[in-house]
């Protein structure tokens, strides 16, 4: 482990703290959020836990703005993806049906952003300062509205209201479908033990695609029967 020299500029500081965003971006390509612990991530980094703590609060604090940073990435993906394989003139169901399948392709090519929503309610939000809460929750809220607005830019008959509720559904739909659909070893075992389990193991895209196109159709039904 190197010596600890303290960062004296805010440059020097926002180096370190990239390497050590960086560094648990790695470890999330190879284990899952509750497998990542801040005596590694310290290790990794070559610094001690109480150095690496200079930096972030703790380990759901690196977490939280690793995820804020994956997010705002994606969301520039995602407006690009829209407009290949959206036809705006098209009927708005098939429009839905068109955004849902992009929606879904985004997703599942960024599995360290799914696997950090899939663990954001239950586990990064709960060790982690008001301050920290609520810088997190303006990325997010940031985050959330560019989706509202790429909705609805597709599919203005969502209207504002319910864009923005249709964009807050799909990152709970992400976290949770996540979730279910990389369960744990023993029960991969159990699904390839008993055949008569294997529709529990649902595939993420295909189960992401379905429900997002569910939902949207959904809410166009709702609008044009709600004045």
């Amino acid at each position: 482990m190197t010596a600890f020299q303290r960062a004296r500029s805010e440059e020097q500081r926002t180096v370190r703290r990239q390497s050590i965003l960086q560094t648990a971006a790695t470890m999330l390509d190879e284990m899952p959020v509750a497998a990542l612990s801040l005596n590694e991530l310290s290790r990794r980094v070559g610094l001690a836990k109480s150095n690496v703590l200079r930096y972030f609060e703790s380990r759901e604090a690196v977490l939280l703005d690793l995820l804020d940073h994956a997010a705002a990435e994606l969301l520039a993906e995602i407006d690009e993806a829209l407009q290949s394989n959206v036809d705006p003139s098209a009927p708005p169901h098939s429009r839905a049906q068109s955004m849902a399948s992009a929606l879904a392709t985004s997703f599942a090519t960024h599995p360290m952003l799914c696997e950090l929503l899939s663990a954001q309610a239950g586990v990064l939000e709960r060790n982690v300062s008001i301050e920290v809460a609520t810088r997190y929750k303006q990325g997010a809220r940031d985050s959330l509205v560019g989706l509202a607005t790429l909705l609805q830019r597709l599919l203005p008959e969502l209207k504002e209201e319910r864009s923005a509720r249709a964009a807050s559904m799909i990152i709970i739909l992400v976290g949770a479908l996540w979730t279910h659909s990389h369960p744990a070893p023993a029960v991969l075992a159990a699904y390839d033990a008993d055949p008569s389990l294997a529709f529990m193991h649902v595939p993420f895209a295909e189960a992401l695609e379905q429900t997002v196109a569910t939902f949207l159709v959904g809410m166009l039904i709702e609008g044009a029967h709600t004045p």
